[in-house]
C-alpha cells in the first residue's frame, strides 16, 4: 500500500513537472525573436521596411496628385510646397510616382520570392530525400542555370519580352517569372545540403526505427528543420529581384511606362542635363532602392544569427 501510494506520489510530481518545463522552455520561433529584438540594426530595419510598405501601400490614396496627371505648365519643376520631390517631364508628380513605383517593385519582389521560394524548396527537398537518378537531374540542371550569368540573360529575355509586345501589366507577371526561373537554384542547393545532412542525425534514424511512414518522417520532421535557412533566404530573394528589376526597368526592358518602378523612375532622367540639373527625377528613387535593399539584407542577416543555434550560443 505504501509502496503504491509512493509510485502514485512520484507520477503526480512528474506530470506536475513536465507542463511546467514545457511553458518554461519557449518555443524555437520566440527564442528566435528574442534574440533578434536583441539586434537593435535589424529591429530599425525591420521597422523601416514596415513604414515603407504602408507609405508605399496608403500614401497615393492620400495624395492630391494622381499618377496620370499631367500638366504642361509644371514639366519639371524642383521640390517645394505643392510638389514635395518636385515633377517630371510631363508634369507629372515624383512623390505619388514614387510611391506607387514602390509597390510595383516591392510587390515583384514578393512575388518573386514566393515563386522562386516555392520551386526552391520543393525541388531541392525532392532531391535530398530521394537521392539517385531524381538528385543528379534536378542538380544537374540547378549548375547549368547557375552556370549562366544572370544580368545578361535577363537583358536578353527582356528584349524578347519587348518584340513579343506584351502589354505593361502582363510585363509584369513576365518579369516576376524570369527572375524566379533565375533564382531557384539556389535555394535548391541549400535545401538538399541541408536534408542530406540532417536525414542521418539521430532522430530522423528513430523515426526509421519506429516505422514512421516516408510523408510523416518528410513532412513532420525533416522540412520543418529546414524552415531557418528558407526564412532567411526568402529575406535575400526579395532584395534581388528588386535589384534585378531596377536595372531591367532602367535599360527598358523590365517594367515600362507607364507602368512606374523605381528603375523606369530613373531611366527617365537619361541626360547629363537632367543628371547635373535635376536630381529630384533620379535621387529619390535611387535612394529608394538603396535604402530597401540595404534593410532588406541587415534583416536577413539579423534573421540568419536569430535562427541559426549556433549563433545563439556564440551571442550568449
Amino acid at each position: 500500500m505504501m509502496v503504491r501510494s509512493l509510485f502514485s506520489t512520484q507520477r503526480r510530481l512528474r506530470n506536475a513537472v513536465i507542463p511546467a518545463l514545457a511553458q518554461a522552455t519557449p518555443s524555437p520561433w520566440r527564442q528566435a525573436w528574442r534574440v533578434l529584438r536583441r539586434n537593435p540594426l535589424a529591429m530599425v530595419c525591420l521597422v523601416l521596411l514596415i513604414i515603407m510598405a504602408f507609405w508605399c501601400v496608403l500614401g497615393p490614396i492620400w495624395s492630391p496628385w494622381q499618377d496620370d496627371t499631367t500638366d504642361a505648365l509644371m514639366i519639371n519643376k524642383p521640390p517645394g510646397a505643392q510638389h514635395w520631390l518636385g515633377t517630371d517631364f510631363l508634369g507629372r508628380d515624383v512623390y505619388t510616382r514614387l510611391l506607387l513605383a514602390g509597390r510595383i517593385s516591392l510587390t515583384i519582389g514578393l512575388l518573386t520570392m514566393l515563386l522562386s521560394v516555392t520551386l526552391g524548396y520543393l525541388l531541392g527537398a525532392v532531391s535530398g530525400y530521394a537521392g539517385g537518378l531524381t538528385d543528379k537531374l534536378i542538380m544537374r540542371l540547378a549548375d547549368l542555370v547557375m552556370t549562366i550569368p544572370s544580368l545578361p540573360l535577363l537583358i536578353v529575355a527582356g528584349a524578347m519580352l519587348s518584340e513579343l509586345d506584351f502589354s505593361a501589366d502582363a510585363r509584369i507577371y513576365m518579369v516576376v517569372i524570369m527572375l524566379s526561373l533565375l533564382e531557384w537554384p539556389k535555394l535548391a542547393r541549400l535545401v538538399r545540403g541541408q536534408i542530406l545532412s540532417l536525414r542521418e542525425r539521430d532522430f530522423m534514424l528513430a523515426t526509421h526505427v519506429l516505422g514512421l511512414s516516408s510523408r510523416r518522417r518528410l513532412f513532420g520532421h525533416l522540412l520543418p528543420n529546414t524552415i531557418p535557412i528558407l526564412v532567411v533566404m526568402a529575406t535575400m530573394a526579395v532584395a534581388n529581384a528588386i535589384l534585378s528589376e531596377s536595372a531591367l526597368s532602367y535599360l527598358g526592358l523590365g517594367v515600362v511606362p507607364p507602368t512606374p518602378s523605381w528603375g523606369n523612375m530613373m531611366d527617365a532622367a537619361n541626360s547629363l542635363i537632367d543628371f547635373q540639373r535635376r536630381p529630384w527625377l533620379w535621387m529619390p528613387p535611387g535612394i529608394a532602392i538603396f535604402v530597401t535593399v540595404v534593410a532588406i539584407n541587415v534583416l536577413g542577416d539579423g534573421l540568419r544569427d536569430a535562427l541559426d543555434p549556433r549563433m545563439k550560443r556564440s551571442l550568449k
